[in-house]
């Protein structure tokens, strides 16, 4: 069977066989490129507004924060998801059935463990977890979490929130709009900064990565218009 591997418009990967033609679409470049739009966005938002009062312009900007950090991380996820799906070619020295029970047992692991486990059976060099890009992908993938599952708490009794926004610092950006005083999470870390950052931690970790392992990149094709923000 002949198959095709749907990168995104722009990019697939080949996989001979024979007989009947199929294809698959793999999202981790779409997610990470809607990342890099919706990040485009929250700049222009603050360039048309800057020096001006908080106002509605604050429900936008802040929609589109939050989507350039669901994304990002949707296209890291989708990322390790494909390492797996496609492994004929990532660790073509693994049995197929052993490949099969490995996935297995790691499908439902966190995405940084896929990650880890992907530069094992690939004898890669292993992450420096104490360092970027690593720590910063877990602060973001930590932001995605506590966005996806929120849970409100009082300003004057900030526990879970305090955490985070502890972790965000020195990587997300204060909003402008927002007092100095408020706690980073969960909305002054809602700027054209803290995009750019979850973007550019993205495209790092996943460069990273593929050096470790010794693979094409299939993010460098698009390296401009991820780093474009």
């Amino acid at each position: 069977m002949d198959r095709t591997v749907q990168l995104s418009g722009e990019a697939a990967i080949a996989l001979t066989g024979t007989a009947t033609a199929s294809s698959r679409t793999s999202l981790s470049i779409v997610h990470l490129l809607s990342a890099a739009q919706f990040a485009r966005a929250t700049g222009e938002i603050e360039k048309r507004h800057e020096g001006q009062p908080l106002g509605d312009f604050w429900d936008d900007l802040y929609a589109q924060s939050i989507a350039t950090v669901l994304t990002t991380v949707a296209g890291i996820e989708a990322y390790a998801n494909e390492l797996f799906v496609d492994h004929a070619q990532v660790f073509p020295d693994l049995r197929v059935d052993v490949m099969a029970k490995l996935w297995e047992l790691y499908e439902q692991k966190p995405t940084l463990e896929k990650f880890e486990f992907a530069l094992l059976l690939r004898q890669g060099g292993p992450f420096d977890r104490g360092a970027a890009p690593f720590q910063d992908v877990a602060a973001l993938i930590r932001l995605r979490n506590a966005l996806t599952h929120y849970k409100p708490e009082w300003s004057d009794q900030l526990d879970e929130h305090a955490k985070l926004s502890k972790s965000l610092e020195h990587r997300a950006s204060p909003s402008p709009f927002l007092p100095l005083t408020e706690s980073l999470f969960p909305r002054a870390w809602a700027s054209h900064g803290s995009t750019t950052w979850a973007m550019r931690s993205a495209v790092a970790f996943l460069s990273d990565f593929e050096r470790r392992a010794k693979l094409d990149s299939r993010i460098a094709s698009f390296g401009n218009r991820l780093s474009a923000l």
